[in-house]
């Protein structure tokens, strides 16, 4: 009975750090993915901010009232309201 307690403690301890540097791994890949994906946001924001850039004159007043629209609703807590 002891044989199979010290084999199974040694074992425990052989593979401890095994599993310390797996879980290492699935940590750094989990902060790779957030980098990845905050890469991909400030791309998105660059390229919504930069769209009034390369729109034509006669559409910017149409842009800026639909950010217009959206900000003060954010504000104010409501949802769009949709026109039917």
């Amino acid at each position: 009975m002891k044989k199979i307690v010290l084999v199974l403690s040694i074992a425990a301890l052989a593979a401890s750090p095994a599993l310390a540097k797996t879980k290492a791994q699935k940590q750094k890949k989990l902060t790779e993915a957030e980098e990845i994906a905050q890469q991909h946001a400030n791309t998105l924001r660059l390229l919504r901010d930069g769209l009034p850039l390369i729109l034509p004159s006669w559409v910017l007043p149409v842009y800026f009232n639909m950010n217009k629209d959206q900000q003060t609703d954010a504000k104010s807590g409501k949802a769009a309201k949709t026109k039917h």
